[in-house]
């Protein structure tokens, strides 16, 4: 299983794509009870990963490759002026954990798969929902880009 190196890759490839410096926070709780169920995270999730795609897929194939995740990147560094890590390293990490077929390029359904995992390691008290406490906890460890971005 790639569970850590799966949770660090998508961290790094939403702040590739911008998603958490440029979405205002949503609240997975769609239905306003204190509670996140696993249906209201893959919603909001699908959603986030959507507008993702929109952004990155560059060539429209549905498929997010190397180039595409490299130019995001290097794009984000110049409009934060921070330096961008190298490349070998973190394409490496993010490929392995994300390109569940080894294809060479994410899909939508390679990305979405990773959001039933998130949620369980979300979940540290194993009630099958998130608390705010447990949402927040998880926001911090994404560097804010889970359920459903921002901080």
């Amino acid at each position: 299983m790639k569970t850590l190196p799966a949770a660090a890759a998508i961290a790094m490839a939403l702040s590739v794509g911008g998603a958490a410096a440029q979405e205002p926070p949503v609240n997975p709780d769609l239905d306003h009870d204190g509670r996140v169920t696993l249906a209201e995270f893959r919603q909001v999730e699908a959603e986030r990963q959507g507008r993702m795609f929109a952004r990155l897929d560059t060539n429209r194939d549905g498929r997010l490759t190397p180039p595409e995740f490299k130019a995001a990147a290097q794009q984000s560094a110049a409009q934060s002026g921070k330096a961008m890590p190298p490349a070998g390293l973190w394409m490496g990490l993010l490929m392995h954990a994300l390109d569940r077929n080894g294809d060479g390029g994410v899909t939508r359904d390679e990305m979405a798969a990773l959001t039933d995992q998130g949620f369980q390691r979300a979940d540290t008290n194993h009630d099958g929902w998130l608390s705010a406490d447990e949402l927040a906890k998880a926001r911090r460890r994404q560097g804010g880009g889970f359920g459903g971005g921002g901080k």
